[in-house]
């Protein structure tokens, strides 16, 4: 197996027609790379001339150390991680394709060296992680809700919802709120609504507001912002969706809030789910991923939607494993963020002696 570094442009004539989340996309990934901590690193895995997979790296040395990560910390892009390509029909050659590519990534980025953090999310589409564990790598289940809309009917979906998730949407047409569909001043609003929520319960949301704006606003027409107001035109909630060609993640918003004592977000959500189901734009669209089911409280709330639980998995290193156990003891300790997860890190090695050259050789080359 072959694996080589693309650039932006070969990566977006790589990219299948489906089996990658909208943070694949190059446009997509040219904005992220801008603020990241780090720089992307785009590789493909080719068996002879036929592509295996795709592989979205942001690589970041600190001293000793270099953190290779997919996707980056800090911009709330929930998963990342590889994209398989439609090689076989057959079980046994999509394994061996998995196992092979894995390895030569690995290998490529020296995910061996001790002095090397590697850490993944990877989507719900990949569904083989143990390649990373037969690598000595550890692999953790996570967990999100989809909604399958495909070649369903508005009645037919919204029937499947519990009573009262029904009778709070039936309500909509009683109620002056206004949703509307709106741009990239919209999504840093949602931002800047998330950094403040979080900031009322002692919590912090790195993600800058730009960033959101930047993202909504890239070429390539992967977005919306349904954006709801009172009747004075005021902000009441708003939900920021990404699209790929057949999924719509439910990506920043629905922070908690209601309006005549019925759940705003369940009515944004629901106007989400009928465009889906009507909009010409969109019909290729046959999952409304309401993400994170790994909190009790808040999947309680999404199973209301009869939506499907599906599983994905975060790969690390045990560098990047003592980086974050690191991480998250400073923070119990010293009741604030950390700047991100490098500190932690530093201090945890220090002292130890520089990487050698010909390893990070190897890797930039």
């Amino acid at each position: 197996m072959d694996v080589t570094e693309i650039t932006s442009d070969e990566w977006t004539d790589h990219l299948p027609e489906t089996g990658f989340d909208p943070f694949h996309t190059g446009e997509a990934l040219e904005v992220i790379d801008r603020y990241a901590d780090g720089n992307v690193r785009l590789f493909v895995g080719k068996r002879g001339e036929q592509p295996v997979g795709l592989f979205p790296l942001f690589v970041r040395d600190e001293g000793p150390l270099t953190f290779v990560m997919s996707p980056p910390p800090g911009l709330a892009v929930p998963r990342l991680g590889p994209v398989l390509m439609p090689t076989s029909p057959k079980q046994r050659k999509r394994e061996k394709a998995n196992q092979r590519f894995t390895e030569a990534v690995l290998e490529r980025i020296d995910a061996a060296d001790p002095l090397t953090a590697f850490g993944m999310v990877s989507t719900p589409e990949y569904t083989d992680p143990r390649p990373y564990s037969w690598n000595g790598l550890y692999v953790d289940a996570r967990f999100t809700y989809a909604i399958d809309l495909a070649e369903r009917g508005v009645e037919d979906v919204l029937n499947a919802f519990t009573s009262d998730l029904r009778s709070e949407i039936r309500k909509r047409n009683e109620l002056d709120i206004d949703i509307t569909v709106e741009g990239g001043n919209a999504a840093r609003q949602v931002c800047a609504d998330m950094k403040e929520r979080h900031a009322e319960q002692g919590l912090s949301y790195p993600t800058p507001p730009s960033f959101s704006e930047d993202l909504v606003d890239s070429p390539d027409d992967r977005s919306r912002v349904y954006v709801a107001r009172a009747p004075d035109g005021s902000y009441l909630s708003g939900i920021t969706i990404l699209y790929s060609n057949d999924e719509a993640i439910f990506w920043q918003g629905g922070a908690k809030a209601n309006y005549q004592n019925v759940s705003v977000n369940s009515l944004l959500h629901w106007r989400i789910i009928e465009d889906i189901l009507d909009d010409p734009e969109l019909k290729s669209v046959e999952r409304y991923d309401l993400g994170n089911a790994g909190v009790e409280r808040i999947s309680d709330y999404k199973s209301k939607f009869d939506a499907q639980l599906r599983s994905h998995y975060e790969v690390k290193s045990n560098l990047m494993r003592l980086a974050k156990k690191a991480y998250s003891a400073q923070r119990h300790l010293q009741g604030t963020d950390l700047s991100d997860i490098k500190t932690a890190v530093r201090q945890r090695y220090n002292g130890v002696s520089e990487k050698r050259p010909e390893t990070l050789a190897r890797f930039r080359s």
